[in-house]
């Protein structure tokens, strides 16, 4: 059975440009090294038999540091190698059609913008977290629209289930959302800048 009190902290994404293929799985080692115990692989680009082959090494590595592995979109994938979830926006497979193929005990988290009644939706039907964002201007997703903090401050009143926070945080920025005492906060680009990974983790860390 999958420990979902493990979404909580840093939630770290992988990234076609800022993990390539080659170098992915020695920095997500490190990531997991440092602390952090929810992954996800997202890339809309891969192939499936590039994903595949990635994911499979991914949700090893994760199981070895006792780890939460989400794959994006990707719902045959996330099947087929019997991942740890899901993760579903606006424009993916849906929520229930995810639920019906990977069953009640795998993780499914839901995009929401900045959706307050989406989120309701999904909470009700059973998603296990539910995303926020974007907060700020993001480089690997420079056409999202930004939303205000405030809704995580409306989100925690009305939600039960976990929330997390995506899009553009960084180690500048991240404490004006940590004062809303959310579950998860999402990055990509804070962690692998300068390939500093320990040293922008362990700042990330301490702001939360």
């Amino acid at each position: 059975m999958l420990d979902k009190s493990l979404l909580k902290g840093l939630y770290v994404l992988t990234d076609a440009t800022l993990t390539p293929e080659e170098t992915m799985l020695e920095q997500i080692e490190r990531v997991l090294k440092s602390g952090v115990k929810v992954i996800q692989y997202r890339d809309k680009e891969a192939t499936d038999e590039e994903a595949e082959k990635q994911c499979l090494r991914l949700q090893a590595l994760c199981d070895y540091y006792e780890a939460v592995f989400i794959i994006d979109d990707r719902l045959g994938l996330a099947h087929r190698i019997n991942a740890d979830g899901l993760h579903v926006g606006e424009d993916d497979v849906s929520y229930e059609e995810a639920r019906a193929l990977l069953g009640a005990d795998k993780i499914i988290g839901v995009s929401c913008y900045g959706n307050i009644e989406r989120a309701q939706k999904y909470a009700n039907l059973g998603a296990d977290y539910v995303a926020f964002g974007s907060f700020f201007p993001s480089p690997t997703k420079p056409h999202a629209k930004v939303v205000e903090p405030d809704v995580l401050k409306i989100a925690k009143e009305t939600l039960s289930v976990p929330i997390c926070a995506i899009g553009g945080i960084s180690e500048e920025n991240i404490e004006l959302l940590s004062c809303y005492d959310i579950a998860m906060y999402s990055l990509i680009s804070a962690v692998y800048k300068e390939d500093a990974i320990e040293e922008n983790l362990e700042k990330l860390h301490a702001k939360i």
